[in-house]
């Protein structure tokens, strides 16, 4: 047996302890471990246990995170997509307004910054939330083959995606992934990864 395996065992043993010079070694002989098959004074601690395997999911998880170019591929394709599906929405209420209400639709005919801006915050959004809580996915990590999942791995819930969708319109954003991290604030608000979906 390796000291790699024998590790796993010895991670979440009661009998463990800390040596400066060799790592973890048996409390009871000061050693590290030799056994072949299975550990004699081997006794199971659950909250060990619970917390390596917390922290083996973690590193699967790191290594699967997705790099900055599929982030940033995700972010211009997307772009597209979200303005193409602006387009159909806005044409879709305006036909709609113009049966029920077509007084209104001067609103919308005038240039207003605020009214723009609303109406490009909702349409958004609709595009990344419905996307993301049914599949995982937008239609540039369809493409990318990526996909959101909560921090864990999960499946995140409906209000972390609303609130991924809502964090991506506060100002400057995208620029929250020019620092040393592949996410941005859109992911940790919202307690979400982006990982590689092969």
């Amino acid at each position: 047996m390796t000291r790699e395996e024998q590790l796993k065992y010895c991670m979440i043993c009661k009998k463990q302890k800390f040596d400066i010079k060799h790592g973890i070694v048996c409390s009871l002989t000061n050693q590290i471990a030799d056994f072949e098959d299975s550990c004699n004074y081997f006794e199971e601690d659950s909250k060990l246990k619970e917390n390596y395997e917390s922290e083996q999911a973690e590193n699967v998880m790191l290594k699967k995170i997705a790099g900055k170019g599929k982030r940033l591929a995700n972010y211009l394709i997307d772009l597209i997509f979200y303005i193409i599906f602006s387009y159909i929405f806005g044409f879709i209420i305006g036909i709609l307004l113009f049966f029920i209400s077509p007084s209104t639709i001067e609103i919308f005919t005038t240039d207003n910054v605020l009214i723009n801006y609303a109406l490009g915050f909702i349409t958004g959004v609709i595009y990344y939330s419905i996307l993301e809580d049914l599949t995982g996915r937008t239609i540039a990590k369809f493409i990318t083959r990526t996909k959101v999942v909560s921090e864990n791995g999960d499946k995140p819930s409906y209000g972390a995606i609303l609130l991924r969708s809502i964090c991506r319109f506060i100002p400057f954003e995208p620029f929250s992934f020019l620092g040393s991290q592949t996410s941005g604030w859109h992911d940790r608000l919202s307690k979400t990864v982006v990982i590689e979906n092969k």
